[in-house]
């Protein structure tokens, strides 16, 4: 008799594992064809190294995203560990089930989580939630098997895990080690799970240090920890990625799951029912009772854990597969059947009660914004720049969107080349977020690029009163309102103060250069001649600035022209300059190797083949003269036809951009 009802737990085990497995499978299958399905967004790009941000991550998990999907290829890799790893957190709940209350209970609490909306979304996200999810839920089957010391040492080192994958996981530790001393009050072998967990722990905190274990500074007033409780417990989403009712909703598979009034997701349901299954079948014996008081206990550790953080269905789901025995225990109940039956009339008014809980959250305009940030960043990392641009501006104009949209609207925005718009989009930050310095800079720069030097002036003067960094771009904005005179006196503030601005000297020399002042535009070009990220800019405009001089200085000048090519070969107008100066020099046959090789690397330049029929005629090569002039001169007409046709181009496309 025994061995028949292993066997026919090993197949109820089996058939339930292999049906978690093939649900989340197919979804992933879905999931492979839609357009997000190799982008990572919010929590999951930071686990995976592509953003930076405030706050906790799990440092663990983001170890496993290198390891296992470092280059991009094996996301899909993790993503199926992960699927693996839900599907056996499905058979830990029916296992956890039938050893807190009765086969039945167990076998239904099992189909429940295997047809869980968020678990099977989030199994697949590239965040740790499936594997805290694992973890805790493998802590609570081996408590409620029963302890002993060793067994404590591994489960507490299972806790340690489920801490470093969810800072949460410390609260579990926390009741988990409570109870244990609580419910062993003559053996005390809690210590043997602290002793377990800190084995984990201690290596973790010293290696990262301890910000690995706890999360970032939260605002803890009364009405933010109410509102984070109302949000964790009716089922609102606070977005720190894509919304899971909308990103879902392309699969058919999981689309009715996720819908926000059915029975699998409202925590405002499933808390209450759990609750009522705990205390309603509080009849049997001392080690019964404290058993299934268990599972409630540490999703409220969870829960409250949660004020200190992100309060989304991710979070959620940990404490939901928690309560999912108590909760399936409950539902006899409240029909009226079984020993314990509460009866008809009290089980519809606490069905009365538990309707009106279940407060499904409404579409907010935030969350809605939150979503459509974070696909305009999706958008933007597969390139499709006009849906993302879209996108963000749905976002920012919700009152109260995260500053870090607006930025990333405007970098956007600056990578298109609409600097105009990029400007407007600092604007509103600005009006949403208040005045800060670095915006203001950021809008000034957005406003010169556009053209708009008289408002980017305005704003970097106010600036340059604050702070001495914005100055070379007040000078700069001057610049280019063609006030030489004020731009120069704010260089020359600059220079006095920080003589190795090697931007700002080399403004100063341009302007010389332009007001043909060429003895010191040479004295600041001869400076940055030789600073290796200016040299080569620098070094051509002293050659072309010395020449201009009406002095015998053609040895000067080849110095300069054979020091800037032993530095930068492959710069093609010094070496063109240098053949020229050769040719006039009477040095024709060095000056034509010169022009051999230009016209071997840059085929398609006039100038070479035109300077190249001067030497050739100068060298009594008539007819190589000859094809080299023709040939110039049909290169010449090329780029003057493609210039003009690039320029209409440029034209059309403006018009467009400005309808």
């Amino acid at each position: 008799m025994g061995e028949a009802r292993g066997k026919k737990i090993a197949l109820e085990w089996g058939a339930l594992l292999l049906v978690a497995l093939v649900v989340r499978l197919s979804y992933l299958w879905q999931w492979e064809g839609n357009l997000f399905a190799e982008v990572a967004v919010g929590e999951a790009a930071r686990n995976l190294g592509q953003i930076s941000g405030v706050g906790w991550y799990s440092r663990i998990y983001a170890g496993i995203c290198m390891a296992l999907a470092g280059d991009g290829a094996g996301l899909w890799a993790l993503r199926l560990v992960q699927a693996i790893v839900g599907s056996l957190s499905c058979a830990l709940i029916w296992s956890i089930g039938a050893r807190l209350f009765t086969p039945a209970v167990g076998r239904w609490s099992g189909a429940v989580a295997v047809l869980y909306g968020p678990a099977i979304f989030y199994g697949v996200e590239l965040t740790p939630a499936a594997l805290a999810v694992f973890a805790g839920l493998f802590l609570l089957w081996g408590l409620v098997r029963g302890y002993v010391g060793w067994r404590l040492a591994a489960l507490g080192i299972s806790g340690g895990f489920v801490a470093l994958l969810d800072f949460r996981g410390l609260a579990l530790l926390v009741a988990a080690w409570a109870w244990l001393q609580w419910a062993s009050r003559q053996e005390r072998v809690g210590w043997w799970f602290g002793a377990g967990a800190v084995a984990v722990l201690l290596p973790a905190a010293a290696y990262w240090g301890l910000e690995t274990l706890l999360p970032a500074s939260s605002d803890w007033n009364a009405a933010q920890v109410i509102e984070r409780m109302g949000h964790f417990w009716l089922g609102a989403e606070v977005l720190t990625d894509l919304d899971p009712y909308r990103a879902a909703a392309p699969a058919w598979l999981l689309a009715p799951l996720m819908w926000k009034a059915g029975l699998w997701f409202p925590f405002g349901l499933l808390a209450p029912l759990a609750l009522l299954g705990v205390v309603a079948v509080w009849r049997g014996s001392w080690a019964e009772n404290k058993m299934r008081a268990l599972p409630l206990l540490l999703a409220c550790a969870w829960m409250a854990a949660s004020m200190a953080g992100e309060v989304s269905g991710r979070s959620r789901w940990n404490a939901a597969f928690f309560l999912l025995p108590g909760a399936v225990a409950a539902v006899p109940l409240l029909v009226g059947k079984g020993r314990s039956a509460l009866g008809p009339l009290p089980a519809w008014a606490l069905l009365a009660v538990l309707l009106l809980a279940v407060n499904l959250p409404a579409e907010t305009a935030p969350m809605q914004a939150a979503h459509d940030r974070w696909t305009g960043y999706a958008y933007g990392e597969l390139g499709m720049e006009a849906s993302a641009i879209a996108a963000y501006e749905r976002a920012t104009d919700v009152t109260g969107m995260d500053r870090r949209a607006y930025e990333e609207l405007a970098e956007l925005h600056i990578r298109t080349g609409a600097y105009a718009s990029a400007a407007d989009t600092y604007s509103q930050l600005l009006q949403a977020h208040g005045d800060n310095w670095k915006i203001r800079g950021a809008l000034a720069e957005a406003h010169f690029r556009a053209g708009r030097a008289d408002r980017a002036e305005g704003i970097w003067a106010a600036l340059a009163e604050l702070e001495p960094q914005p100055r070379g771009r007040l000078g700069d904005a001057r610049a280019m309102q063609g006030d030489f005179e004020g731009a120069l006196a704010v260089y020359r503030q600059v220079l006095a103060v920080q003589p190795d601005s090697h931007r700002v000297r080399f403004n100063v020399a341009q302007i010389w250069e332009a007001r043909s002042q060429l003895d010191s535009a040479a004295v600041q070009y001869s400076a940055l001649a030789e600073i290796e990220a200016w040299g080569m800019e620098a070094g051509w405009r002293l050659a072309k600035v010395m020449g201009r001089m009406q002095r015998d200085n053609l040895g000067q000048i080849e110095a300069v022209l054979r020091d800037l090519l032993a530095r930068h070969p492959q710069l093609p107008p010094a070496a063109l300059c240098l053949a020229g100066l050769l040719h006039r020099t009477g040095r024709d046959t060095e000056a034509l190797g010169h022009l051999q090789d230009l016209s071997t690397r840059y085929p398609d330049d006039y100038r070479v083949s035109g300077l190249m029929a001067e030497v050739y005629e100068a060298l009594g090569r008539d007819e190589e003269a000859a094809r080299a002039d023709g040939l110039s001169r049909a290169r010449r007409r090329h780029e003057q036809v493609d210039r003009r046709v690039r320029g209409e181009l440029e034209a059309v496309l403006q018009i467009v951009a400005g309808n």
